[in-house]
């Protein structure tokens, strides 16, 4: 057990190490504000790629491990609740829509429509009036 700690201390310095030499050469230019909000904007311009591929991956997982669960509530229901199995259906689905959703927040945000919902601009909006 001792020797499993050890090691895992010496991969989290050997880590953090790493992560320094990146950084610290990154930035060996000059170091100022609009230099440094540049590269911060083009090494996190990937990061909800990643997360739509996370939330992906745990959606399908979750998705599976509900039916599992499900399957085995079938065949012993005193012992496995049915709330285990649609819990994690739910989450996974949940985790399976994230990505779109980010998607059309990102395009109500940004007012470009990119995830095909209505611009202000495609509303008609007719006059009404009365006699």
């Amino acid at each position: 057990m001792k020797q499993l700690r050890t090691i895992h201390r010496l991969a989290a310095v050997l880590t953090a190490g790493i992560l320094m030499n990146d950084s610290v050469s990154a930035l060996a230019g000059s170091v100022n504000f609009s230099n440094m909000s540049k590269n911060i904007v083009s090494s996190s311009s990937s990061l909800p790629n990643l997360i739509s591929t996370v939330a992906y991956v745990g959606g399908v997982g979750l998705g599976v491990a509900g039916v599992f669960k499900l399957k085995n509530h079938v065949d012993n229901p005193p012992q496995v609740p049915m709330k285990d199995g649609l819990v994690r259906l739910g989450a996974g689905g949940g985790l399976l829509v994230l990505p779109y959703l980010t998607k059309v927040m990102q395009g109500s945000i940004q007012g470009d429509g990119a995830a095909g919902g209505a611009q202000a601009k495609d509303l008609q909006f007719n006059a009404v009036t009365f006699d």
